[in-house]
């Protein structure tokens, strides 16, 4: 299935959803952590249909349940009771999970095992029924097939296992009863070309689920992105931050914060004009988003010419090279720049911290610690690196004045 037009996917390099998008999910799999996004989304969609499923199920069990007395063959109606003590159990247990708040992390795992011992158990009791001369419920196993891909909740791969069962169980418990077989054959055939019809009409749509799903998550994405460099907005970083800081928290991990400047912009936009002001500016993101590599960190455009990195779990020393790695990169783009009094090509000045999250430290403090540093390195003759370092009673958001008092700057 193609994407929309609207949608240009070589905007989102970086997007998992843009290459699930491009790789086409042949097999109907994503990587595990957008596997698990799509779980959460595809069972959201689907949860009316599945409690009725369950309570459908559940009513032909107690309906069974009360015709058994009515039976006058023992082993169907051993073989019937056996399934009905399974489905109403696990019917029932099934309809109490999609009714309550714990829907999404149980019901799959439950419904993974449930399905197909249910399948399997009723196989075996119709044919078991058919055996001794009442064929009459065999057509009950093709509607229930249809209904596990449309009405069962589970995913493509697991809806084809359990209807694998159910076929072969059928065919086996003929095939033991000594059916001839050319009924055996004309059954089988019947359930697989059900089977068959149901698992490609449900692949169609699972994968226009799964699209929407992806197409969405890029929707997300490009409400989160600059519109001129495609890095995130300040938006995304602001909603990013609390995360990551809190994550840092927990983990008892540094957080790094790099705020980049390019240096005498406004007077490359003088003398370039602004359409060579956009494309030197998009050339500048797309170095500064390679250094953002991992999951929890971030790079983003903070407005105007400032860019600002955070990134999770660094020492010291690899923060250090690290920033002066950007710094040499982006003179390494060469972009002339005759207006700048620093350098013949377009440099940056970058401000740097390094914070241990913890309780009394605030991420606004964070932010002023990285400017202020952003702004000595300004004062410095730009195009250099300063970091600031915070003591252990530094008191975050408050510094401005007190600088040379309270932090430490170092090249």
């Amino acid at each position: 299935m193609k994407t929309p037009v609207a949608l240009d996917l070589a905007q989102f390099p970086d997007s998992p959803y843009a290459r699930e998008l491009r790789g086409g999910f042949p097999g109907l799999r994503f990587t595990p952590n957008l596997e698990r996004d799509y779980q959460a989304f595809h069972l959201t969609l689907v949860r009316t249909r599945v409690r009725f499923f369950q309570l459908a199920i559940l009513a032909q069990a107690l309906a069974a349940a009360a015709h058994m007395r009515l039976l006058d063959h023992l082993s169907t109606r051993v073989v019937l009771t056996s399934w009905v003590a399974l489905a109403i159990p696990l019917c029932g247990m099934l309809a109490a999970i999609s009714w309550s708040r714990w829907y999404e992390p149980l019901y799959v795992p439950v419904a993974r095992v449930a399905w197909p011992v249910l399948g399997v158990a009723a196989a075996a009791g119709i044919a078991n029924r058919g055996l001794v001369g009442h064929p009459d419920l065999f057509y009950f196993l093709t509607t229930y097939t249809i209904a596990l891909f449309f009405l069962g909740g589970q995913r493509f791969h697991e809806t084809v296992l359990a209807s694998a069962l159910l076929v072969v169980t059928y065919g086996a418990a003929l095939a033991l009863g000594h059916w001839p077989v050319s009924l055996i054959l004309y059954c089988i055939t019947v359930l697989t070309l059900t089977a068959s019809m149901g698992a490609f009409a449900y692949r169609v749509t699972e994968r226009q689920r799964r699209t929407s799903f992806l197409e969405r998550g890029l929707m997300t994405e490009l409400a989160a992105r600059d519109g001129l460099t495609g890095l995130k907005n300040r938006g995304a970083f602001d909603a990013h931050l609390p995360q990551v800081w809190g994550q840092a928290m927990r983990d008892r991990r540094m957080l790094a914060l790099l705020l980049i400047d390019v240096d005498h912009f406004k007077a490359y936009n003088d003398l370039y004009g602004h359409q060579a002001g956009d494309a030197a500016l998009r050339r500048v993101a797309n170095v500064v988003q390679g250094f953002a590599r991992r999951p929890l960190d971030i790079a983003a455009r903070y407005g105007g010419e400032e860019f600002v990195l955070a990134l999770f779990d660094l020492t010291s020393e690899h923060l250090h090279d690290i920033a002066e790695q950007l710094r040499l990169a982006i003179q390494a783009l060469q972009i002339p720049h005759e207006g700048s009094q620093t350098a013949p090509i377009i440099t940056i000045s970058v401000g740097v911290t390094l914070i241990g999250p913890r309780h009394g430290r605030s991420q606004a403090g964070a932010l002023q610690l990285a400017d202020e540093a952003l702004y000595t390195a300004k004062r410095c003759g730009r195009n250099c690196v300063r970091f600031a370092e915070s003591d252990p009673t530094f008191s975050t958001g408050t510094f401005k004045g007190r600088m040379s008092a309270r932090i430490r700057l170092t090249r």
